[in-house]
């Protein structure tokens, strides 16, 4: 793709990044009082239509979900390869496929947790559970589907649903990034994957799975492959400080893996894996035309929707401000 072709969508989104959240509108919702005083700062920003939508503090949600669909729309019509933001829209789509998998197989309702963001209607997605026909699907989801209702009637076991989706989520996320022939995407994906593995072998280990059910969960395509973490499961787990001492990970698995030890949650290792990713995006800021700008404006908006959604369940639960400030992530402007 000429990059050429990005001067409208880069001038645009720069116009845009002008009206992302900055640093004193996040301190000075994390300093309000209650969860009203927050909404009225958020009148002040960007998401003051979205927030006159709001007919209860509880709605925020919805104001939340709302306002990352027009963004991706807004995206995807100005962007010169739509399909790349596929990339960031397939998890929505994953996300609706377990629900309505969950909801099949245990006979329950669970609408009300589906979303409207992804490449598929959630009523055409249902249609196709229902009917269990899925030939209109990527065929690795659709192989992923299909595996999933074979094996469920030997093994009814929910969590095989999120194990197999989620494989076959990046696998697809890493196809398309490797389609495109752009190097940017393709490293992007391979980070996620990487993290999303570590975590996950952190997580085993803590429940004493072992190898084989490790073997099932792992995603390919990252930088690090299989055996790296097997042959670390009977070291104990801060063993990845020293593997990954000289790797990007580095900060990320140090000050995750400390935190780990000492409180036994990955609430840390997990802020700081979002941090890592976003600023991996940051490098759009410095590129003049491609996809850069792009996706760094697409996590800007969606970490904003977890900063948002972080201090809003904190001021609802009373939670001390120290509290809310340490789940915060890092912010892209």
């Amino acid at each position: 793709m000429n990059e050429d072709n990005y001067i409208y969508s880069v001038t645009r989104i720069r116009a845009l990044e002008n009206k992302l959240l900055d640093k004193s509108k996040i301190d000075r919702m994390v300093e309000a009082k209650n969860p009203e005083e927050v909404i009225k700062v958020l009148y002040e920003t960007s998401y003051a239509g979205s927030v006159s939508e709001i007919k209860d503090i509880g709605d925020y949600e919805e104001m939340l979900s709302k306002e990352i669909e027009n963004t991706y729309k807004m995206v995807k019509e100005m962007a010169p390869e739509p399909e790349l933001i596929d990339i960031f829209l397939l998890k929505y789509d994953i996300h609706n496929l377990k629900v309505l998998m969950k909801s099949s197989f245990l006979n329950e309702d669970n609408d009300d947790l589906l979303t409207n963001i992804g490449t598929i209607e959630p009523v055409k997605l249902k249609e196709m559970i229902r009917e269990k026909n899925f030939i209109f699907l990527d065929p690795e989801i659709k192989r992923g589907l299909e595996e999933i209702v074979n094996s469920f009637s030997i093994n009814p076991d929910p969590q095989v649903i999120d194990i197999i989706l989620d494989r076959c989520l990046y696998t697809v996320m890493s196809q398309i990034a490797k389609n495109s022939n752009n190097s940017f995407m393709v490293e992007f994906v391979r980070l996620q994957i990487d993290l999303i593995n570590i975590n996950m072998f952190i997580r085993v280990k803590a429940m004493g799975y072992g190898r084989e059910f490790l073997k099932k969960v792992f995603i390919n395509e990252g930088r690090l492959d299989y055996n790296f973490f097997v042959d670390a499961m009977d070291e104990p787990v801060d063993i990845l400080k020293d593997k990954l001492l000289i790797s990007d990970y580095s900060n990320v698995i140090s000050e995750g893996i400390d935190n780990y030890i000492k409180t036994k949650s990955l609430m840390k290792f997990e802020k700081l894996s979002d941090d890592f990713l976003l600023d991996y995006t940051k490098k759009g800021k410095y590129v003049a035309f491609g996809i850069e700008p792009i996706v760094g404006y697409i996590m800007a908006k969606e970490n904003e929707a977890k900063i948002i959604r972080i201090i809003m369940v904190g001021k609802i639960n009373n939670i001390d401000n120290e509290l809310i400030r340490e789940r915060l992530r890092d912010v892209y402007v």
